[in-house]
This record gives C-alpha cells, structure tokens and sequence, in this order.
C-alpha cells in the first residue's frame, strides 16, 4: 500500500471536515432544535457568530426579532443562547420564572481578572448559597449607610450642587453635559463605597470613566465572544492582556484605591463606607474560621 501524495491529503483532509462539519450540523439540529425557540440557521462550527454584527448587536437582534418573534435563539459556536425582546417577554422569564433565570453563565474571558469558583463577587456568581449571602450582606450594609432612605439624599444634593456649579462654570456656551453627568454619577457611587468625592478635574475620575467605557467596548466585541466558546484560547500567553487591556487597567486602579483605603482605615472606628464593612466582615470570618479549626 502506498502513501497518500500531499494532493491526495489535502483531498482527504477537506473531506474529512465536510464530514465532521455535517455531523456537527446534524447533531446540532437534532439535540437543540426541539428544546429551544426558532432562531437563523446556524453554520457548522460556528453556529450565528458571523451573522451578528457585534459592534451594533442591537440593530442584529431588531433585525431578527422581526423574523422570529419576541423569543429566539442562537447557536455561538457550540453554546445555546436564549434572546428576549419586549416588556411582556422579560417579565414572564425573570418576574414570573425567577427562580429558572436567576442564574448567571460563566465567562471564562473574566479567569484572568482573578475572578474563579472562589471568588466570584455578587455580580459574577453563580446562583446559590454564596451568591444569597453576599447579596443579603450588601444590600443590607448599603441599607445601613443610607440606600432607599433619606439620608442618601444628602449625598444626592451634595452632588448636584457641585454639578449645578459645574454648568454655571459653563457661562452660557454650548457644551455636551454627557461627561459631567457621567461624574456626579460616579461621584455618588464612590462616597456609598471609597467615603470619597473626586473633584470634576481630577484625572483619577476621568480616568476610570474612560476605562470603564472601553472595557464596555472590550466585552462587546466579536473575539472575547469567540474566547467564551472557546476558552482554551485563553492559555496563550499574553492574549488576555491584548484583548483586554482596559479590564486590566481598571482592576489595578481599583487596587490602587483599595490599598489607600486600608492605610487609612481604622478598625476600631466604625465602617466609613461599604468597603469599611466588607473588609470587617472579611476579617470577622477568617477569625471564625480560625477557631473553628
């Protein structure tokens, strides 16, 4: 038996993906077909990832919200996703089947924020006994400094003062207030966490308001999509950091933020702000685990 020349192996080679492309196809149709809503047609391998436009997913999902209805689904490569458009359909998911659709899916493009099965935050956190206790001790600490009361007003009208002043700074000219709502808004978040106000021109703030709108456009985008469905991308070296370059500037501004707030804290004073708190409890269950041993 002789070899196979390097024309009859590329021959072969090309038959063999049309082979396993049609299986995926026929697989795909027949496991989810019956157990999801209609949705486009998917491509072997790919499932809808090239018929979404994912700088505008948007206008992608109108689009097929008018071909399919209110419910549809997608294949992303080889995960299903389940797409809900209209006030009707939202709440009868996660008002009336709240307990079916409080889960979150996990993203591995996140793993190399530090963010894993221990230490998923409330945000990123699987539903279940972690996710309840965290959810039970935030709200009700940002309860106790004010949230859903009164006393957060004040830190409200604080706040529009200075951005009253902001715009009279303005004298008359035309100008965008996009920017400056932007910091009262994140002015009123950081006094509820860090018990810290930026001044309007502090670089720090702008800062953090670029970064968190480009990793909003970092997440958005067609490669960390791909990076989901196909995590082990993520083991080569540096593509992380490349792709996500604004996620890593913002959690190290954060760190930075948290390790200046450590300085200054004073654990026999009581808790300044949510962060103040957070750190108690963590100390105060590390004691107990402590003694339990």
């Amino acid at each position: 038996m002789g070899l196979l020349t390097g024309d009859a192996l590329w021959t072969l080679g090309v038959a063999v993906a049309i082979f396993l492309l049609l299986v995926d196809l026929m697989h795909r149709r027949q496991r989810w077909a019956a157990r999801y809503p209609p949705g486009p047609m998917p491509l072997p391998g790919l499932g809808n990832l090239l018929q979404i436009d994912f700088q505008n997913m948007t206008n992608s999902f109108q689009k097929l919200r008018f071909r399919f209805g209110d419910v549809f689904s997608l294949q992303l490569a080889w995960k299903p996703a389940i797409v809900l458009n209209g006030l009707a359909a939202v709440r009868e998911a996660l008002v009336n089947h709240s307990e079916d659709t409080s889960d979150r899916p996990w993203m591995p493009v996140y793993e190399h924020l530090g963010l894993g099965p221990r230490s998923q935050g409330v945000i990123m956190a699987t539903y279940g006994p972690a996710w309840r206790e965290q959810r039970r001790f935030s709200v009700s600490t940002m309860r106790n400094f004010g949230l859903g009361k009164k006393s957060l007003e004040r830190w409200v009208t604080e706040e529009a003062s200075c951005l009253c002043t902001a715009f009279a700074n303005e004298a008359g000219h035309p100008f965008s207030p996009r920017t400056l709502l932007n910091k009262a808004v994140c002015n009123v978040i950081s006094s509820l966490i860090y018990a810290h106000r930026f001044e309007y021109d502090d670089q720090r703030l702008a800062k953090i308001l670029d970064l968190l709108e480009d990793l909003l456009k970092e997440e958005s985008g067609l490669v960390p999509m791909v990076l989901n469905v196909v995590p082990v991308l993520l083991r080569i070296p540096g593509l992380p950091g490349k792709v996500f370059p604004a996620q890593k500037a913002f959690m190290a501004l954060l760190d930075e933020l948290l390790t200046e707030h450590r300085m200054t804290r004073d654990p026999a004073q009581p808790p300044r702000d949510l962060t103040d708190a957070f750190l108690a409890e963590v100390e105060k269950a590390a004691s107990n685990r402590r003694l339990m041993r």
